[in-house]
This record gives C-alpha cells, sequence and structure tokens, in this order.
C-alpha cells in the first residue's frame, strides 16, 4: 500500500517566470497566457509556477536591480527550481548580468527576443543551458514590404522608438529594413527623441509618409510609458498609416501587416520548458526562430481611414474591428420582413385570382342561370304552343272529321228508315273518310314516337324520314350512309333522329332552301351526322334570342348523349350543323334490333 501511495504522487517541477514587465502590460499578459496554456499540457509530473513582474524599464538604476537580485536570491535560495523563464529583453539581460547569483546552474529558457540579441545570450554564463524562441529579422521586413504595397508612392518612411535599452535593441530590425530602401524612400528618425518632439515632428510629416512604431518603453526625458498607450497620439497627430511590429499594438491605432503574436512566442516558449523538465538539456534543444508565432492582422478601421485597397492582402490576413453594415446588424430582420411580405403578396395575389375566378364563375352562372330561365320559357312556350297545335288539330281537323262522319252516319240511319234510298253508297264514303282518319292520327302518333326507330334502325328511320320530308316538302333531300351502324345504343339513335327532326323542321320553316344533304358516318367509336342546306342562312349567335327552342333543344340533346354540337351559318350562305357522338358506353340492352339494320 506505501508503494502504490509513493507511485500515485506525481513529481513537482517548480518553474520561475521573470517579466520584464508589470502584469497589466498588454505584452505580458499576452506572453503569460501562452506560457500557462502550455505549462497546463498534461504531464507525467505537476508543474508550480512562480511570477516575479520586475518592472525593468521603470527601476533601472543599478542599485534597484541589486536590491532585486538580493530579493530573488532570498526568496527561492531554499527553493530548488528546476527552470527558469525570461520574457523580453530586460529580463534576460537582467540574467545575463546575475543567473550564477540568483539561479545558478539553472536551466533557461528565453521567450520574446529580437534575433540580434541570441548571441548575447549564447555568450553569457548560461549560454550552454538555454533555448529559446526568437523574433525573427524577416518579419520586419515583411512588415516594411506590406506597407509599401499600400503605398508604393511613398517617398518617406518614419521610424519611432524610444531611449531605453531594451527600445533601441528592438528597433534594429526596423531600422535596418527601412535603411535599405534608400534612396529611393528617405528614412526619418525619430528614435531616442522626447514624445513632446517625436508628436510635433509627426505633426508636419510630408504627406507620402509611412510610420513605423517599434516601443517607446522610455523616452529622451526618461519618462516611463506603455508603448501601446503611445500609438493613439501619434494617430492623432501623424496624418498616414501607422504600422507596429507586435500584435500586442493592434486595436490601438496601426494599422497591422505581419507582426509577432506575442501569445503565440509564451506558447513555443512554454514548449520547449516542457521538453527541459521532461529530461531533455536546454543546451540540445535549437532555438525556435520565431516563424511560426507570426500573426496577420488587419484594422477594417484604418483601412477604410487611409483609403487602403483590401484587394491587396495577402490570402491568409485576417482582417477585425470591421464595423457592420445595416444588413448586417438587421440581416435577420431584413430577410424575415422579405419573406413576410412576400408570403403577404403571394396571399393577396391568390386572393385576388382566387376573387377574379369567383367573379368570373358567378359571372358564368348568371348567365346559365338566365339561358336556363330564358330556355325553360322557351320550352313552356313550345309547350303550350304543341298543346295549342295538337287542339287545333285535333279540334279543327279529326273533331269535324268525326262530326262530318256522325252526320253521315246519321244520314245512312235516316236511310235506312227509308227505303229505296242509296245507302251502300254513303257508307263507303263514310268508311274513306274513317280510313284517312286513322292515317292521318298514326302519322301524328309517328311523329310524336318514331317506333321506326325501334323496329328498324337508325338508318332507315333517318331515310324514311328524308323521303317524307321531301314529298311533303317539295325538296331534294339526299342521305348517304358510310360505315358500320351496329350496336348503337337507343337513347344515342334517338338523339341523332331528333336532331335530324329538328333540324328538316327548321329547314323547312326558316330557311327557305332548295336542297338538303343529310350524311351519316359510322366508326368503332362515334358517329359524325351532318345537315347542309343551301338556303337563307343566319348568325349563330343571334339565334339565342328568337324566342324558339330548336337549336338549344338540339345543343341539350347532343351534351346529354356526351357529344359535340357546331353550327356554321351566315346570311345568304346557308347553313351546315355538324354533330359527333360517342361510343364509349354501349348498352345492349338498350340496342337497336339487328335485323332492321
Amino acid at each position: 500500500m506505501a508503494a502504490e501511495a509513493s507511485a500515485s504522487v506525481r513529481v513537482e517541477k517548480r518553474v520561475v517566470i521573470l517579466y520584464s514587465m508589470p502584469l497589466d502590460f498588454p505584452a505580458t499578459q499576452l506572453a503569460e497566457n501562452g506560457l500557462r496554456e502550455a505549462l497546463s499540457e498534461k504531464t507525467p509530473f505537476s508543474v508550480q509556477i512562480f511570477s516575479e513582474y520586475l518592472d525593468l524599464s521603470r527601476f533601472r538604476h543599478e542599485n534597484q536591480r541589486q536590491a532585486l537580485s538580493d530579493l530573488l536570491r532570498q526568496r527561492y535560495g531554499a527553493i530548488p527550481i528546476d527552470l527558469v523563464i525570461s520574457v523580453d529583453v530586460p529580463a534576460t539581460h537582467f540574467l545575463i548580468e546575475r543567473a550564477e547569483e540568483v539561479f545558478p546552474g539553472v536551466p533557461v529558457v528565453v521567450c520574446d527576443i529580437p534575433e540580434p540579441y541570441k548571441g548575447n545570450i549564447l555568450a553569457s554564463s548560461f549560454g550552454k543551458r538555454v533555448s529559446g524562441v526568437l523574433e525573427p529579422s524577416e518579419l520586419a521586413r515583411r512588415l516594411v514590404a506590406s506597407a509599401l504595397r499600400f503605398k508604393p508612392e511613398t517617398k518617406h518612411a518614419v521610424l519611432i522608438s524610444g531611449a531605453f535599452e531594451n527600445d533601441i535593441i528592438r528597433a534594429m530590425l526596423l531600422r535596418q529594413a527601412l535603411t535599405a530602401l534608400q534612396p529611393r524612400v528617405e528614412l526619418i528618425d525619430l528614435g531616442g527623441l522626447a514624445l513632446g518632439e517625436i508628436l510635433d515632428r509627426c505633426q508636419s510629416l510630408p504627406p507620402d509618409s509611412l510610420v513605423f512604431f517599434s516601443t517607446l518603453f522610455v523616452d529622451a526625458k526618461g519618462r516611463f510609458f506603455v508603448p501601446r498607450e503611445v500609438i493613439p497620439s501619434l494617430s492623432n497627430y501623424a496624418g498616414c498609416p501607422i504600422w507596429g511590429i507586435y500584435d500586442s499594438y493592434f486595436g490601438s491605432g496601426i494599422v497591422g501587416g505581419p507582426m509577432v503574436g506575442m501569445r503565440l512566442q509564451g506558447l513555443e516558449a512554454g514548449r520547449i520548458a516542457l521538453r527541459i523538465l521532461s529530461g531533455q538539456p536546454a543546451g540540445e534543444i535549437p532555438f525556435n526562430d520565431g516563424m511560426n508565432t507570426k500573426v496577420t492582422l488587419y484594422d477594417w478601421r484604418q483601412l477604410s481611414r487611409f483609403r487602403l485597397d483590401e484587394d491587396l492582402l495577402p490570402r491568409d490576413a485576417t482582417v477585425l474591428y470591421r464595423e457592420s453594415t445595416t444588413w448586417d446588424r438587421y440581416k435577420q430582420y431584413i430577410v424575415g420582413t422579405a419573406i413576410l411580405f412576400a408570403l403577404q403578396s403571394l396571399l393577396v395575389v391568390g386572393l385576388l385570382f382566387n376573387l377574379r375566378q369567383r367573379k368570373k364563375a358567378e359571372v358564368a352562372l348568371r348567365c346559365s342561370q338566365h339561358e336556363l330561365q330564358t330556355l325553360a320559357r322557351r320550352l313552356i312556350f313550345s309547350q303550350e304552343e304543341e298543346l295549342s297545335r295538337l287542339s287545333r288539330e285535333f279540334h279543327d281537323d279529326f273533331v269535324q272529321r268525326l262530326a262530318a262522319i256522325a252526320i253521315e252516319i246519321g244520314t245512312v240511319e235516316l236511310h235506312i228508315r227509308q227505303p229505296g234510298g242509296r245507302i251502300l253508297d254513303e257508307i263507303i264514303d263514310a268508311k274513306k273518310k274513317i280510313i284517312s282518319l286513322s292515317e292521318d292520327m298514326h302519322a301524328l302518333s309517328r311523329e310524336l314516337h318514331p317506333s321506326k326507330l325501334r323496329d328498324f334502325g337508325l338508318v332507315r328511320a333517318v331515310k324514311a324520314m328524308c323521303l317524307n320530308f321531301s314529298d311533303r316538302e317539295g325538296l331534294a333531300a339526299d342521305c348517304s350512309f358510310e360505315g358500320e351502324f351496329t350496336e348503337i345504343p337507343l337513347d344515342t339513335a334517338l338523339c341523332l333522329y331528333r336532331v335530324v327532326q329538328e333540324g328538316l323542321r327548321n329547314i323547312a320553316k326558316h330557311a327557305r332552301a332548295r336542297r338538303v344533304d343529310i350524311s351519316l358516318q359510322g366508326t368503332e367509336d362515334k358517329l359524325v351526322l351532318t345537315i347542309k342546306d343551301d338556303g337563307a342562312g343566319f348568325k349563330p349567335h343571334c339565334a339565342k334570342l328568337t324566342p324558339g327552342i330548336g337549336l338549344a333543344s338540339m345543343r341539350e340533346r347532343v351534351q346529354y348523349a356526351k357529344g359535340e354540337f357546331a353550327i356554321h351559318s351566315e346570311p345568304g350562305q346557308g347553313a351546315v350543323i355538324h354533330v359527333t357522338v360517342p361510343l364509349e358506353e354501349k348498352r345492349h340492352d338498350q340496342a337497336e334490333n339487328p335485323a332492321g339494320r
């Protein structure tokens, strides 16, 4: 159990991190975030971190450094330290001077160090037990090239840096990159001046200038500054874009570009620290050149302020602080409103269309009702007229003739009572009149109900009708039949028979024709009837205004038989009635007698 308990206890590693500046410095905060992120990764050991914020840009005198050295020695003298990490040049310079006094023999990892300062580190007392992350010289050249890509007409490049030792070291790379542009671009070096003088000089810069800001921890008058807080003042005084080399400045007034990522510097330094804490000698770990700590950021506000073309941005660039447009702010509301408006518009259009269709249907219904009422009136009138005609026929003809026969029979009765009269002749005459009356009544009966249609079929019935019409009216009526006329349903045959009957009646009554041609064509699926005359003709649309129901009854009969009815006529050009009736539904129980066909 004791062995298991000892195995479960993790080995503890102690790390001291020396920050050159106070905790509230943006660069310090970013580097610390990266270091703690790396040192918090899962390892076989636990890491105890001791953070020291040396504030060496404000406490620069030798006696202050000595006091700081004594404090650290007393604080960590009795604690075994496994690794020391220095952040920025001042803390690293402090170690170069006092590492053996404060942390003798302890491995060192340096972070956020300009590449030219690497030689000083390797030449120090801990040069064989040190590794770290550098700020690459290439990055300064890339920043200058990025600025000139936006402003190729630039004639003056302004370098701003402080008077502190850290300021001087960090300005070296930018100064070298800008000096290489001469004589095409003039270098205006404002390094080491008082801040007031720098601002005055920036206020009077030529319009074709670019400002490059390195660091300004201390100015010529010995005043201490936070570099990030200097940039807004420079931006207000200078009328040209400002470029900075560190991402801790981003958002304070610089344009951006390829910059050193302070958090990434701390992250890479922390990963090197873990390798050393895991047992790898620091001297065997090569320095990281820092190119993987580069970030490419651009401030949209500065791009817009100086009208820098976004099309010139590199593909790996990230643009931040972009002001949202009205569309960006209210996109959901605009889209929602547009969809709602579109749906409402569709609904309104649909309602209008529906209303229009409804109005059309109402008009059509009213027209149909009107036509139905008109047809009903015509039907009633026609029925009354037909009943009146039958009444006259019976009264004026049949009744009179029956009365005459009755008188004659009465006379016969008297003659019978008087011997010697001419009884036989009178009986014969009465017989003839009775036979004539019977034939007339039989003709009327056939007209009311065509028994020939059931007995002999459609073809013979139509032929008989044409012969009777021709004899009665004295007109040439020609009938022609083509095709097969088998299994015609009785209602279909009756429909065509009535159409022919009504057509001949209209011709006799109105057409004043000399000739009538009737043709009937039969196929497997339909019957086609054509009635043509050479009479006076008429306008079909005017026929609806007449009181008769001949055409309407023909059309209704054809529609009932699911057929098509058409009439073509012009005044003086005769008329043609065209009827097509389908034979799809054949009802054999009502079909015509095959023997009569």
